[in-house]
This record gives C-alpha cells, structure tokens and sequence, in this order.
C-alpha cells in the first residue's frame, strides 16, 4: 500500500532521511502537545514568561536563518544540518535542567535559533541529495513523514496530559532530546553525492567568466525572489488557520462539540499522508505552480466562507459543515506547499540553495510568528465579518504568489542562457564542498 502510493522515497539516502525525519518530527510532536506545559509546570514558569522565552527564541532564529544557508552553501548542507540536529538535541537535554528563567530565556534563544536553522537548512539538503526530476516529490515525500510523525508524536504526548505530573512532562522532553540525537546518527551516514559540472575550457572558458559577471545577486538583492517569498508567505497563513483559528472558533463560536476539533485534526491529517506526493506532482514547473497558487487562493477564500456560516448552526450540522471545511482546506493545503516547494527549488540558483532556501523559508517563519495575533483580532474578534474578510486576503494573496512567481520565472530564463554555454566556476566548487 506504501508503495503504491509512493510515500516514502526509493530506497537510499533519500529514503533514510524521510525516515529519519520521520523520527525528528515525532518528537515535535511530543514537544508540541507538552512542551508548554513542561515549562509551566516542571521549570515552574508563568505562561507569560514562557511565551516570551520561546518568541525571543523563534526570532533570533528568523533574524539568523540566512547564516546557516550561507555556511550550507559553503561546507555542504548535510553538515551543517546535521550539526543542527545535534544542537537541538543538546538545547532539549538541557530543557530538562532548568530551573530558572535567566537560563530558560538562554537555552530557549540557542534552541530558537537552531530550529530556524533547520527549517532553512532543509530545501538544500533535498536539493543535494535529489535530480531535478523528482526533487518536488522527494520533498513532498519528506511532509508525509513529517505529517505522519507529529501526530504519532501528539498521540504519544497524550500519556503525559493524563498522568498530569512535572515528571511525565520531563519525559517527554528528554525523549525529544534522544530523537533529535538517532535522527542525526541516521543522517550522518547518509552519503550525499557531490554534482559535477564540467570544466569548461578555451572560448568557453572566457565565457564562464563573462558568465560569472553577470551572475544574479544575493537573495536579499534578489527583489523577484523576495517578492515571492513575501507572497508566499502571505498564502502560508493557512498553517496558523488550521493550528490556532480553527480551535478557538469551534470551542467558543460554534455549537459543535469540542472532540470534533480532533475529528478534523485528524482528517485533515490522513489526507494530507495520502494525498500530498499526488498533488505535488501537478507542480511540475514554475507556470504550472503558479497556477495552483491561483486556484490555493480562492479554494482557501471558499474554506474561509464555509467556516463563515457554522456560527449560526446546531451542532450536527455544524460538525458536517466543519468536515466539508476540513476537506475544502485541505485541497488548499496540498496544493499551496506543492506550488511552495516548485517555487523553493526552481527559482533559485542551483549554486546559491542553502542562501536562497533560507531566505524563503523566513516568508512562512516570520507569518507564523505574527499570525495568532493578527488571526485573534481581526477573524476572531469580528466573527462571522472576520471570516469573510480572510476570505478576501486569501483570493488575493494567490494572485500575488501566481504573477510574483511568473514574474521572477521570466527573469530566471533571461539569466540561465550565457551559463548554458559556460556552466559557473563557483557552482563546481559549491557543489564538491558537499
């Protein structure tokens, strides 16, 4: 059944790192469930202190993604994502021997910043390690584990919210800890293969030179891809809708039960394991990604305006509402990371990955990080109105991805024609770092 779906990479590096991702990611998902709760209960902090310690964390980790790109490009991504694993083990082990918030505040910035390095740090290690044929799916392949580790770790966290002790909760961090540490061993000997271009000689020669003259600039000078990565980033919103919106909507505006957030959870869930290597394979190319963006944001406007009517419902129907939601948003789902990862790969340079990956994944990082409180007051507080209104953010912010990435799309083939004919001197040496 597995593979027939093709779930999981052929076997391989590829295949070891989706496993090993898969093991990562399971104890995200204990974190995830407990991790708030280990530190208000077993470290002894306030919510408040918490919340302040973990954004301090998840903003210098923003603020540093693009270090960790470079130092990829520069000594090979599989190094310095695992050396990124290894980190975030250290940072959790010592989770568990705080007992102040000065430390606290210490341990969770290292953390912060190790956890942004290793969302950055991924897209080139996939880049590295995959031909450019099924690089979108190998990427695909890699959320399927990570979905289907999360919720093995949220269920496995559950054990912890029942006992209820500063022990159990101890135990789930200490157990993030070892999971970080065997997904770094699995990776560590994982061979990734260095791509060669070949060296040009005589007239091609002095055209690499030229080549290298008229190289495209950094990511942050890069204005096409950063218009990009902003729009995405607008259509990434979606992630928070589904982790922080929904919950509070249905516990506090509607009539439906509160188990029928898990029901959606979980659907949503299986969906995606299903469905997300399929979808990702419409994703082809830049104009067929751009595309999907399009359609990502009026079937999100039409998720917006489902949810919109389960105010006024009874809670039956209200649950059936939510599940046609639930179905509607996932299309949107599958279909926004598709066109995201297509955008990742294809429009940034094959001998600046690490840089240009980093800098995309700030789009998705830095929404999370503003979109509980921009979800709470204006959806949430304005109820019904609130959803209608996202609605209208969504349908345009897939026009902005769509032309935003067809604009850099046309700027990217005007470039890649000298390097045909002379393939870059600082790609060779990039790529043989790895």
């Amino acid at each position: 059944m597995i593979s027939r779906l093709d779930l999981l990479p052929p076997p391989g590096g590829l295949r070891r790192f989706a496993v090993a991702n898969l093991i990562n990611t399971i104890g995200s998902g204990l974190y995830i469930t407990s991790g708030t709760l280990f530190f208000t209960r077993a470290v002894g902090l306030t919510v408040e202190q918490a919340a302040l310690g973990l954004t301090v964390g998840t903003g210098t980790g923003l603020a540093l993604m693009m270090v960790f790109g470079r130092l990829a490009d520069r000594f090979g991504p599989k190094r310095v994502y695992v050396s990124l694993l290894v980190a975030q083990a250290l940072m959790m082990a010592a989770f568990t021997q705080v007992h102040s918030f000065s430390w606290f505040l210490v341990v969770a910035t290292a953390s912060g910043i190790a956890d942004r390095g290793i969302s950055g740090t991924v897209g080139s290690l996939i880049h590295a390690m995959s031909d450019k044929e099924n690089r979108i799916t190998a990427r695909a392949q890699l959320r399927t584990a990570t979905n289907v580790g999360l919720g093995v770790g949220t269920l496995i966290a559950g054990v912890s919210l029942l006992v209820d002790t500063p022990a159990a909760y101890t135990v789930v961090v200490a157990g993030n800890a070892v999971l970080f540490g065997v997904a770094a061993a699995l990776l560590a000997n994982v061979s990734v293969e260095p791509r060669r271009v070949p060296r040009p000689t005589g007239a091609d020669a002095d055209a690499d030179a030229d080549a290298g003259a008229v190289r495209r600039p950094g990511p942050l000078r890069d204005r096409r891809y950063l218009a990009v990565t902003a729009a995405n980033g607008l259509l990434a919103l979606h992630v928070s809708v589904l982790s922080f919106a929904l919950p509070l909507w249905v516990a506090d505006h509607t009539e439906a039960p509160k188990w029928s957030i898990a029901l959606i959870m979980i659907v949503n869930t299986v969906l995606v394991v299903l469905l997300q290597v399929r979808a990702s394979r419409r994703a082809a190319d830049v104009p067929k990604a751009a595309r999907m963006a399009r359609v990502t944001g009026v079937v999100f406007a039409l998720a917006c305006l489902t949810m919109a009517t389960t105010e006024s419902l009874g809670p039956v129907l209200c649950v059936g509402v939510l599940l046609l939601w639930a179905a509607i948003y996932t299309a949107g789902e599958l279909w926004q990371t598709s066109a995201e990862f297509c955008f990742g790969f294809e429009l940034a340079p094959d001998d600046a990955q690490g840089a240009y990956q980093s800098v995309f994944a700030l789009g998705p990082g830095v929404m999370r990080a503003v979109a509980p409180t921009l979800l709470a007051t204006l959806v949430l507080g304005n109820g019904t109105t609130g959803w209608i209104g996202l609605a209208g953010f969504f349908l345009v912010s897939g026009l902005l991805a769509s032309g935003a990435a067809l604009w850099a799309h046309r700027d990217r083939d005007a470039f890649p024609r000298l390097a045909e004919t002379a393939p870059a001197k600082s790609l060779e040496r990039s790529v043989a770092s790895s």
